[in-house]
């Protein structure tokens, strides 16, 4: 038996419920296929590195199961013809599982403790929004936080001009670049043979 582990993009507008809808299809797929699904690690909503099908954000997901490698193709093939898959990528973890039983124990723990973080953050969360509502109803100008990641695209890249573009191109660097090599192969002095 071997380790995988499968992650895939979630378009960002999928419910909770379509979620586990798709998950518990994916669990059914490894099942026929012999696999044994071992963890599912809901990593949340994030920015994508760029735009994909029109989305700029996706969630994203890993499922990481056992298999002797035949159950890869069926998972792939499900999540290629499921239109709400962003992007997917199956990595083999471990080539070699001795103890099947041990690893087995170790996901059900992680998953309690998942559930458990995910429980703690999510009263953590409802928390922070009765207090920012309570801010607002007191009139104090409250900023809604945000679910991207902390990078701002304004971040990269060179800096914007005064009409919102990336700077202007000077065409006539290209002719300076070419002016200078020509000059510098012209002065070398010529290689003996």
């Amino acid at each position: 038996m071997r380790e995988f582990d499968t992650t895939f993009i979630v378009q960002p507008e999928i419910s909770e419920e379509g979620r586990e809808a798709l998950l518990t299809k994916l669990r059914g797929v490894l099942e026929r296929a012999g696999a044994t699904p071992l963890e599912v690690d809901d990593m949340g909503k994030k920015k994508l590195a760029y735009e994909i099908r029109r989305f700029q954000k996706g969630h994203y997901l890993s499922f990481l199961y056992l298999d002797a490698g035949k159950a890869v193709g069926e998972l792939e093939r499900a999540l290629r013809l499921d239109e709400s898959i962003l992007r997917f990528l199956t990595v083999r973890r471990l080539d070699r599982i001795d103890d099947v039983e041990a690893r087995k124990a170790r996901a059900v723990d992680l998953e309690k403790i998942r559930r458990e973080r995910a429980a703690e953050r999510a009263v953590r969360e409802a928390e922070e929004r009765a207090q920012r509502e309570a801010a607002r109803a007191a009139g104090e100008n409250v900023e809604e936080p945000s679910d991207d990641d902390d990078i701002d695209e304004d971040d990269f890249g060179p800096p914007r001009d005064d009409r919102g573009g990336r700077g202007r191109r000077d065409d006539d660097d290209d002719d300076d670049r070419d002016r200078d090599r020509d000059r510098d192969r012209d002065d070398r002095p010529p290689r003996g043979d």
